[in-house]
């Protein structure tokens, strides 16, 4: 049985953004670096993007959490909803403000409607 629900088609994590003022476009200067620090904790900031995508007009509600090697939820961002028809694909930008108490492997869950839809690792070294 298929669930009838978006798939993702693409996603980033990107620790340096800038956004133009004008035009509203994002620069994604740190796409390929890692979070690299000194010491933990660590507190970064960091952007996630996530498309998202559905052959199909539909109404889906979308989040993201940010979990621990032992599965334990970091942190979350708040609902959002997305409406599929005229168009078949939607990004969701999402500003993290996030303190990693340690080195490891953090993973990225993507929940639409409350179901796992993907998931995205990012190391902390």
């Amino acid at each position: 049985m298929k669930l009838n629900l978006p798939s993702v088609s693409a996603f980033l994590c990107c620790r340096q953004v800038q956004q133009d003022v004008i035009s509203k476009n994002y620069e994604l200067l740190g796409v390929f670096q890692g979070l690299n620090s000194p010491g933990y904790p660590l507190g970064a900031e960091i952007v996630t993007f996530c498309r998202l995508a559905h052959d199909e007009a539909g109404e889906f509600q979308i989040d993201i959490s940010l979990y621990n090697e032992k599965g334990e939820k970091v942190s979350d961002s708040a609902p959002r909803k997305m409406v599929f028809g005229e168009l078949p694909i939607n990004d969701l930008v999402t500003a993290w403000r996030v303190v990693f108490p340690q080195a490891g492997t953090y993973v990225f869950k993507i929940f639409c409607n409350n179901l796992n839809l993907a998931e995205f690792k990012l190391y902390c070294r």
